[in-house]
């Protein structure tokens, strides 16, 4: 009834109230929606916020459980308590016991048991999901009242987490209170607005106009509406009309448009991306895109240009993109490096255009990329090969050329502008201008060869040309030349190279010259003479400084032998063999000092050198140039004695020592300085530091020199040279002292030189060595202590929590077993075995335990330990169950010293020694191989057997403790052993490793310091 009276009043009374309801409606529906946002957008924020936190704390609390640091851990897990919201946080180990808690109490119980009796919504951790190895899972409780968080951590661990959403949803809500109550007044006014305004229109036309509206929004794009009239209501009608055409024309063409904008996105030859220009993420790539990168759609979608960039070519490529947004340029390309998904490094070329129309806020880019990787690759060997043939024309002194007939071009490598000193930007000259770089004398030859080169001569004459003098040094130059034809044999183009032939010219011009000087040199030469032998020891030739030497005329002495020269049978044998060696070898001989005799048969002293020159026939001319030395040997006769006792004393000196003159010219040295020179004292003996050291050193040593001569007080410095025998760098400390005669005249420098390189670096040595002991003492002592908290409460727990129930169990079982064995039936009496069994299992691991706890607590002390009596210590403790097993030990340990701890030796050894006899008794028969050396000072000793072996996939859970690869029924054992070998190898600096194969048997080898 109430409806039927509503449906009966007005249009313009109903739609009014209608309107008003509505309003109320949707202000009601508007505060739904705004919770549900609140809600979502809370939870939202605080799983962020939760998965943030959690994930901070994966990486500290996986490094605390592989440092076993349970005391650590605990603090850990109670920080959380600190964040806002958490209510719950537990961490268990494998197996559901808690290891770390909000609650102290709950420590060491049940996950399920503690979850179970909670009141305050812990219960819902039970549900929650499992996280995978290594990860984090965070979701929302089936009642949206709480977040539950799940991380899987290292060794089994997992950490369980609740976060209260209700809390945050309330603040949420009343911070929002006054916004929900300005949007519903904001509804009631445009309601009010809205009725007002329909009461002045008419309604029937409205709604024909709103059905055709609505028609239109559903997409049936062909809808028109008719409403008559010609008031603003008609008006309206006719636009709509207007847009419904309007739109349906744009709707196809987009329609159309978008269709070949896909097509040609999806289907384009090079990669195209749109980028989010803010945050530099890939919105949407193409087919070639992801081909390039090696990426497909959606990985592409989670990544950002950035990451994918090569660290050296993204500032450059952020700095254009900052400048595109800016609107500094409309857009840029370049050529960068990026990874693809297989790590290769990858070139391409990129081109970007932005997508944000100017004067807008960027948003969006558009990038499109090459693969130029090949052809990068391509011409960087190009390049290489091109630097290679320049450096080796360079250094050959060879240009090449080509010149084309038909065309009258040419083409000139690097060296060829090099030789004429031209600029390379100029490409080759013209013939005209080629022949002005000519020498004068030369320019007429070869334009005469430039002529035939332009008919298309292919039969054309050589000759090397030199270069103007006008463009710097005369070079000579020897060309050579290859003609091109086609099939016709006409000649397309000449190809060849110049060859810098100028010192080969110039050494042949001067070989000339100086022949001519030397003959006359040899005719004029007052003190020096020179006479010519053939094979047989004959005079060929005799000049006149022989003449004034021997006594002899030129025209007595030709064709004498030998022996007429010589003053005795012995040095003419001596001379003749000289000249029998340098017609057999081609060396030359000396300066050498001969005894020979004057036509008046006195003796003279001569020194002469030896060689040999070509003869007309081939028979070589044996030559001999010598200087009359009988003067100076008197005089060395006399000073010799005296320069003994010098030269002795140099001699044996360890310190460099040296004299110079004072123009830097060296008089003398010891055998240490001609060590550092790789020269002899005779060969060092009027040299200058110029000829033997770089300028910069000379120029060093002259300093030094002059400030002692110009003060005359020693100068002593310290400067670093290389010994040339060994090429060692040496630090010397050295002393210049002035040197005068008896009459105080300056007659040079002494040098004396200390080799300080020892010293010095012993004292480096000594500093670094302190800066490392102080720091490293520091660190152990900081890492001993939080080892030791830790060890003293694991070692307290084992010694009085554990082994006290063990012996309980084991004498009880023991006194039913005796007591009442007889009562006893054969299951129960096995039942009690296995008990006891079990009891000294637990108490043989509690003792490792102990073990490993006292290796890592205990001081060790370093001292000479020898391997090989420690191995011969340990077999012979083992001696009864070696006969037992019949196990044959091949190898003796030599005796090796080693710095390491006695005890700590044995231990390992002992440990090793029972795995391989465990492990290896159902060989037939069982070897255990011992093999020990010293390399590289370090000790290295191997035990190997011939046992079942293992994988080496598990090569690193063998030494972790408990960790075992066999049953306790088929090998028994704690799982402690090579866990305490590791551990005790690192503590005396040393280390541990095994190498195996299943069937193969396993050898653990030890590092130890020798």
């Amino acid at each position: 009834m109430t409806l039927r009276r509503l449906m009966r009043l007005p249009a313009r009374t109903l739609v009014p109230a209608l309107i008003t309801v509505v309003a109320l409606m949707m202000v009601g529906f508007d505060h739904m929606l705004q919770r549900a946002d609140y809600r979502l957008r809370v939870e939202q924020e605080q799983k962020q916020l939760l998965v943030e936190r959690l994930g901070i704390e994966q990486s500290n609390l996986d490094q605390l459980i592989l440092q076993n640091r349970p005391l650590q851990l605990r603090r850990a897990v109670a920080e959380l308590a600190l964040r806002p919201h958490v209510t719950h946080a537990y961490l268990t180990a494998p197996g559901g016991r808690i290891v770390g808690s909000l609650v102290r109490a709950d420590l060491g119980q049940s996950l399920p048991d503690i979850l179970a009796a909670d009141t305050r919504g812990g219960a819902v951790l039970l549900d929650a999901a499992r996280a995978p190895d290594n990860s984090l899972r965070v979701e929302v409780d089936a009642s949206r009242a709480a977040l539950t968080g799940l991380m899987a951590l290292e060794g089994g661990h997992q950490l369980w987490v609740r976060s209260d959403l209700i809390q945050p949803f309330s603040e949420r809500l009343h911070a929002s209170r006054i916004e929900l109550s300005r949007h519903a007044a904001l509804i009631l006014c445009w309601s009010l607005l809205l009725s007002l305004f329909l009461h002045l229109i008419w309604f029937r036309r409205a709604e024909q106009l709103t059905n055709a509206a609505r028609a239109l929004g559903q997409g049936r794009l062909d809808t028109r509406v008719d409403l008559g009239g010609r008031d603003e209501l008609a008006e309206i009608g006719s636009a709509f009309n207007d847009m419904a055409v309007r739109l349906q024309a744009q709707h196809a063409a987009l329609l159309d448009s978008e269709r070949q904008f896909r097509a040609m996105f999806e289907q384009a030859g090079v990669g195209v991306a749109r980028i989010d220009s803010r945050r530099g993420h890939f919105m949407s790539v193409n087919k070639k895109y992801s081909e390039i990168m090696g990426y497909d759609d959606a990985d592409m979608r989670r990544l950002d240009f950035m990451c994918l960039t090569h660290p050296e070519d993204l500032p450059g490529n952020l700095a254009l993109l900052e400048s595109l947004k800016r609107g500094d340029i409309r857009e840029f390309s370049l050529e960068k490096r990026v990874f693809h998904k297989d790590g290769r490094v990858i070139w391409i070329a990129l081109s970007v255009s932005p997508l944000w129309a100017p004067g807008t806020e960027p948003d969006y880019h558009l990038a499109v990329i090459q693969d130029i990787t090949a052809r990068h690759q391509a011409e960087q060997a190009l390049k290489l090969e091109r630097n290679r043939l320049s450096a080796a024309e360079r250094i050959a002194g060879l240009g090449s050329w080509e010149f084309h007939a038909t065309t009258g071009s040419g083409w000139w490598s690097e060296q060829m502008f090099a030789f004429f000193g031209l600029d390379p930007a100029g490409g080759a000259p013209e013939p005209e201008h080629f022949l002005k770089l000519l020498h004068p004398e030369d320019r007429e030859r070869v334009a005469g060869v430039l002529g035939l080169l332009a008919q298309g001569a292919t039969d054309v004459p050589l000759h090397v040309y030199r270069t103007s003098p006008d463009a710097g040094p005369v070079r000579h130059l020897r060309p050579s030349m290859h003609c091109v034809t086609d099939d016709a044999g006409k000649v397309v183009k000449y190809a060849g190279t110049l060859l810098d032939v100028t010192e080969v010219t110039e050494a042949a011009l001067a070989l000339r010259g100086s022949e001519e000087r030397l003959r006359a040199t040899l005719e004029q030469a007052p003190n020096v003479a020179v006479q010519w032998f053939d094979a047989a020891g004959r005079v060929l030739y005799w000049n006149g400084g022989s003449t004034r030497l021997y006594g002899w005329l030129p025209d007595e002495a030709i064709g004498r032998s030998v022996e007429t020269l010589m003053h005795t049978p012995e040095e003419a044998d001596l001379f003749r063999s000289s000249l029998a060696q340098i017609a057999r070898t081609g060396q030359s001989i000396g300066p050498s000092e001969y005894l020979v005799k004057h036509r008046d048969g006195s003796p003279r002293w001569i020194e002469a050198t030896l060689f040999s020159i070509p003869g007309l026939d081939e028979a070589p001319i044996l030559v001999c140039m010598d200087v009359d030395i009988t003067a100076r040997r008197n005089a060395e006769r006399t000073v010799e004695q005296e320069r003994t006792h010098l030269r002795t004393l140099f001699a044996t000196l360890p310190d460099l020592v040296w004299l110079k003159s004072p123009e830097g010219v060296y008089l003398s040295c010891n055998r240490q300085f001609e060590r550092l020179c790789c020269l002899t004292e005779a060969e060092l003996l009027g040299r200058t530091d110029y000829e033997l050291f770089s300028k910069e050193e000379a120029d060093h040593f002259r300093s030094h020199d002059e400030r002692a001569m110009r003060t005359g007080q020693n100068s002593i410095n310290e400067e670093w040279v290389t010994m040339r025998d060994t090429g060692e760098r040496m630090l010397l400390q050295t002393i210049k002292t002035p040197m005068r005669d008896a009459e105080g005249k300056l007659v040079g420098v002494l040098g004396i030189a200390r080799d300080i390189t020892e010293f010095r670096e012993t004292q480096d040595s000594l500093r670094e060595l302190n800066r490392d002991l102080e720091q490293r003492v520091a660190d152990r002592t900081q890492a001993l202590s939080d080892a030791m908290k830790e060890l003293e409460s694991f070692s307290y727990a084992v010694s009085h929590d554990l082994k006290a129930p063990l012996r309980g169990i084991d004498g009880y079982s023991k006194i039913l077993l005796e007591d009442y064995g007889d009562r006893l039936d054969e299951q129960g009496q096995r039942f009690l075995a296995n008990i006891r069994n079990g009891t000294r299992q637990m108490h043989a691991l509690i003792e490792d335990l102990l073990a490993y706890s006292r290796m890592e607590r205990r001081s060790l002390e370093a001292s000479r330990v020898d391997l090989g009596e420690v191995v011969r210590t340990v077999l012979n403790r083992r001696s009864d169950e070696i006969a037992a097993a019949s196990v044959q030990i091949v190898g003796e340990i030599p005796p090796i010293i080693i710095r390491a701890d006695h005890q700590g030796v044995e231990m390992v050894l002992r440990n090793l020694l029972d795995n391989a006899l465990k492990f290896s008794r159902d060989a037939h028969p069982p070897v255990v191989t011992l093999h020990a050396a010293v390399r590289d000072g370090r000790a290295h000793l191997s035990i190997r057997d011939n046992g079942i072996g293992f994988d080496m996939k598990y090569h690193e859970r063998i030494f972790e403790i408990f960790q075992r690869l066999h049953r306790n029924e088929d090998f028994s054992g704690t799982g402690v052993g090579l866990a305490l070998v590791r551990k005790a190898m690192q503590r005396m600096d040393g280390r541990v490793w095994a190498e195996s194969a299943p069937g193969e048997g396993a050898t653990f080898h030890l590092e130890f310091p020798a």
